[in-house]
């Protein structure tokens, strides 16, 4: 019985130890989820064949330039009036490259209005920068839209920086906590668009593969059949061409019949197959066609 106490004793010493003091810690769940999708974030590649320039990104790029040159006659409360108007003229341009150079034009945009506005923090009234300048939001979205992973990783970080760094240095606490939700709510929107797409790419690929594979599969039946014929008619032909030559002739004209159908059959379904090439369609066989089947 002491043996049995001791030993219990001892036992129950041990599972009273502090889980901290365990040679191996797990690792938690929320840091592994964070780190896998931050590095298939950033190994993610650019999205294919983004659209260089359409109507649209003109009528934006006059309306821009448009409720400039209105503001800048309108509002006599802006700092630097000119260099202002110059600014917001000049990177509503950069709008025309949002989606084919968005890291660049990121960088370029945000950079160019923190430098302007940390120098004009200094000058009397109000902060820099026109109400039109606000067409920095649909850059965030072009990013995550269009960018690799590490575009848009580097391009966010540098422009939660400079807003967090704009508003510190004019102590606009209440700009800085609405910038945040503002940008992010755009990334996301980005990022939202862009991996629907992605989804959409997918399921659209899928579909092809599932259409080559059942032509696939006509193509092997039909290669089949007739090799098959062929097979019979030139066994045929073997036997009777001692016999009845006409007989084998006629075997003959068969299985070059056969042997023509079957290329013409061949090549409207590998051109099918092809995706560089519009295929030639033929309506699918029916019961009429059956006769026709058992006599070749």
């Amino acid at each position: 019985i002491s043996r049995w106490r001791s030993t219990s004793i001892a036992r129950g010493r041990r599972l009273s130890q502090p889980i901290g003091r365990c040679a191996v810690s797990p690792h938690p769940y929320a840091e592994t989820v964070a780190a896998n999708t931050l590095r298939s974030l950033w190994e993610e590649p650019a999205a294919p064949n983004p659209p260089r320039r359409v109507w649209r990104d003109w009528v934006l790029v006059a309306v821009v330039l448009g409720l400039s040159v209105i503001e800048f006659l309108v509002r006599p409360d802006v700092t630097w009036r000119p260099i202002a108007f110059l600014v917001a003229a000049g990177l509503g341009i950069a709008l025309l490259w949002r989606r084919t150079h968005p890291l660049v034009v990121v960088l370029a945009v945000f950079g160019i209005v923190t430098v302007v506005d940390l120098a004009s923090a200094a000058a009397p009234g109000e902060p820099f920068g026109l109400y039109t300048m606000a067409f920095v939001l649909p850059l965030p979205y072009a990013l995550c839209r269009w960018a690799s992973g590490r575009a848009v990783i580097i391009g966010l970080a540098f422009v939660l920086g400079t807003h967090v760094l704009r508003e510190l240095v004019h102590t606009n606490y209440r700009d800085l906590a609405f910038g945040f939700p503002v940008l992010l709510a755009v990334a996301a929107l980005g990022l939202a668009v862009r991996y629907r797409e992605s989804a959409r790419s997918r399921q659209l690929e899928q579909a092809k593969l599932l259409e080559r594979e059942q032509l696939a599969r006509e193509l092997h039946d039909t290669v089949a059949h007739h090799v098959s014929a062929i097979a019979i008619q030139a066994q045929a032909g073997r036997v009777m061409a001692a016999t009845e030559p006409a007989a084998a002739v006629e075997a003959l004209r068969t299985i070059e019949a056969e042997a023509s159908r079957t290329l013409t059959e061949m090549r409207f379904m590998v051109g099918a197959l092809r995706s560089d090439q519009a295929a030639d369609l033929v309506p699918q066989r029916g019961i009429a066609d059956i006769e026709r089947l058992a006599d070749s």
